[in-house]
């Protein structure tokens, strides 16, 4: 089993890379992979190469795209007027599965963490201070997730937004504190964001 053994445990640890997959979970991956046709992974293969290779941050808001400006930015029927400040891209799937939001977005792609060392000066907020001096945006929802870091972020980012001409929102928490957005049901999601209150 030499050769075998050295490709699986190879495998296995690369599998075991991805968030919430232990070394039982990542050895079930393989065993299912060894069981596919050749065909199926190499398709499966495929995709894994052209979706790292074609799939780019949008230009205005962070978000994936395959193209420059992704097409939630893109779409004219969308409230221009009102944008969303998430932490990663995965957020924004979870919160259009609500149907409840047609504004637009801002990925931050991270939150503050000093257990990380991550301060202010690392969030990517550049672009979004831009938008909001421009003038077009006229409603802030802060959509950080409900955890210490989240709230961090979302208290900093709320005296950075305040000196401009805009209403600031925190998403409602009817959401468990800890947890993440991408793991909320739909339903508790999409009230959380109807019942947004505005930051006195």
């Amino acid at each position: 089993m030499g050769k075998f053994s050295e490709i699986f445990n190879e495998l296995v640890a690369s599998f075991s890379r991805f968030p919430g997959v232990g070394r039982r979970s990542a050895e079930r991956m393989v065993f299912s992979l060894l069981k596919m046709k050749p065909q199926e992974v190499k398709d499966m293969a495929s995709k894994i190469s052209e979706i790292h290779q074609d799939v780019k941050s949008c230009k205005l808001c962070n978000n994936f795209s395959t193209q420059e400006v992704c097409s939630i930015c893109s779409n004219l029927h969308r409230n221009k007027e009102m944008i969303c400040i998430v932490e990663e891209p995965k957020d924004i799937f979870a919160i259009e599965k609500t149907s409840q939001y047609n504004g637009l977005y801002y990925v931050l792609l991270g939150s503050l963490s000093p257990f990380d060392d991550v301060g202010g000066e690392d969030l990517n907020i550049g672009k979004l201070l831009n938008r909001l001096q421009e003038g077009d945006i006229k409603e802030v929802i802060m959509a950080t997730d409900p955890d210490n870091d989240g709230e961090l972020t979302a208290q900093f980012l709320i005296k950075k937004i305040s000196k401009y001409k805009v209403k600031i929102y925190r998403i409602s928490i009817g959401i468990p504190l800890g947890t993440q957005i991408e793991y909320i049901d739909s339903a508790t999601l999409g009230k959380a964001l109807m019942e947004c209150k505005p930051i006195p």
